[in-house]
């Protein structure tokens, strides 16, 4: 190694400890990772419990989208489901099976995202 190099090594690592710094001082901001299917699964669950009118069989992230509303992420997680009636609903017979489509919201909160259930899902 040459002696240019020598005192190069010395000034690298100040230069990288100043960054470290200067990162913890000014709260660099992280995106946190979205909510998952099972969150989405979760506040499924816990909006149809009561009345309890169908039984929850399948639920798949379909799309999301992140986006900030004044400083808060919000992420609204797109779904497909599919549900059975455990219940006679309207003309329908019990064992009905019902297909649709819909979002959730989850709010960032420091304890995770708050879901539209009031529950918070902590970050996986």
């Amino acid at each position: 190694t040459s002696p240019a190099m020598k005192r190069l090594i010395p000034l690298l690592a100040i230069l990288a400890a100043f960054c470290v710094a200067a990162g913890q001082l000014t709260g660099c901001k992280r995106t946190p990772p979205p909510p998952t299917e099972q969150d989405a699964i979760a506040v499924w669950k816990n909006t149809h419990a009561k009345p309890h009118i169908s039984d929850l069989l399948n639920l798949t992230k379909t799309n999301g989208q992140m986006q900030e509303s004044n400083g808060v992420p919000i992420y609204t997680l797109y779904y497909q489901a599919e549900d059975k009636t455990v219940v006679p609903l309207g003309n329908s017979p019990a064992g009905t099976i019902n297909r649709h489509q819909g979002s959730y919201a989850f709010q960032w909160t420091e304890k995770g995202w708050l879901g539209p259930d009031n529950r918070v899902y902590p970050v996986h």
